[in-house]
């Protein structure tokens, strides 16, 4: 979103503080392939399924390369979702500070100037979820409650 008050190439505080939280002093990415269709449907219905209510997903793609680059490191950890085989495919940039968070807010700035990102709607999202359970990629059971809730109201409703 463009910010009239900023210049071009400025990061708006709001999007690193809201969109960019931190956890002791390290960030969640999911490694995804390729930017393709079938790979990023792939870390939005990890993302979604570890959800508590179901919500738009917004989702950019830096390369590990930049982000060696600038500095950051990271590690694997198991990622918090319920779809199993996906766990694996989360890491974390660590030892962030000031300046470091700052490097990431311009690669996910570039990213999104340069197209490398995708917008999934919160209906989207709604029917990722309800093909992952008709699948059996995910019990409905793991849910939480929220998400539950819709996924079989929307599962009831075919």
């Amino acid at each position: 979103m463009r910010h009239p008050e900023l210049a071009a190439g400025e990061i708006a505080a709001d999007a690193v503080t809201a969109d960019l939280r931190t956890s002791g002093n390290a960030l969640s990415f999911w490694r995804c392939g390729s930017p393709g269709e079938a790979e990023v449907e792939r870390i939005a219905l990890a993302m979604a399924a570890a959800g508590d209510r179901i919500d738009r997903l917004d989702l950019v793609w830096i390369s590990e390369e930049h982000l060696a680059a600038d500095g950051q490191t990271w590690e694997g950890t198991a990622g918090h979702t319920p779809i199993v085989e996906s766990r694996s495919l989360h890491v974390d940039v660590l030892r962030l500070d000031y300046v470091r968070l700052g490097s990431v807010a311009h690669r996910v700035a570039d990213a999104i100037a340069n197209g490398r990102c995708v917008r999934f709607t919160r209906t989207r999202v709604r029917e990722l979820l309800v093909a992952a359970v008709t699948r059996g990629d995910v019990a409905i059971a793991d849910l939480a409650d929220r998400v539950r809730d819709e996924v079989g109201a929307a599962l009831q409703a075919f």
